[in-house]
């Protein structure tokens, strides 16, 4: 049995259960708390620079022009949705992931995910990282050879800074978090959602997807 299949099928097992406790949630109160938009059939929630929309009467959600939205994102999606605590604040500082207590524990996943494979891909050609980062809606930023803020959804901000290696010093990155992100969503969600953002950046980079 192939273990990609039998973790994506326990993915959408999982995401069933989020599905349902979607359908019996406050929707309008909680999408007013994240910065969604809201009718009669849809939530529209941005992340990474596309709409997300989720079904009020059945909890599916797709991506733009109706695109499928794979299990993990969507997972994420309902992560924000069902763990955003009622005193959320918006942040007030940029913090790297091991200031993120709650997290702490998927620190080495974070790296393997997200921070490998945006040094191997990125390096060379930083400038392909800027590039992504603002067709996906992000903004410059001071940090770094190069570095791009990008809202994964409209209360969670994540900021990819990228050294540049040369023949002393191999490439480097980092990734910042809003440093209220853990009253947004589930701890685990945190490092998931760096490697989306990664992910994202180099299909756009790669001109294998299109956010706008």
């Amino acid at each position: 049995m192939n273990p990609q299949v039998t973790k994506e099928s326990n993915y959408e097992i999982v995401f069933n259960k989020f599905r349902e406790q979607f359908l019996q949630s406050p929707q309008e109160q909680i999408a007013d708390k994240i910065g969604a938009k809201i009718d009669g059939e849809y939530v529209y929630l941005p992340f990474f620079g596309e709409i997300c929309r989720i079904s009020r009467r059945t909890g599916n959600i797709t991506g733009n022009e109706g695109r499928t939205v794979p299990v993990a994102e969507r997972l994420t999606i309902m992560h924000h949705f069902y763990y955003c605590q009622k005193f959320a604040g918006e942040g007030t500082r940029m913090v790297p992931f091991r200031e993120i207590k709650e997290a702490a524990v998927f620190e080495k996943a974070y790296e393997k995910a997200a921070l490998e494979p945006l040094k191997k891909y990125f390096a060379g050609c930083p400038c392909k990282l800027l590039e992504a980062g603002i067709k996906m809606g992000g903004t410059k930023e001071k940090y770094g050879d190069v570095s791009v803020r990008i809202q994964a959804f409209p209360k969670i901000n994540l900021t990819y800074i990228f050294w540049d290696g040369d023949e002393e010093f191999p490439p480097s990155a980092n990734i910042l978090f809003d440093n209220t992100i853990s009253q947004w969503t589930h701890p685990e969600s945190i490092p998931t959602l760096a490697q989306i953002g990664t992910e994202k950046l180099i299909q756009i980079a790669e001109g294998k997807e299109s956010l706008r």
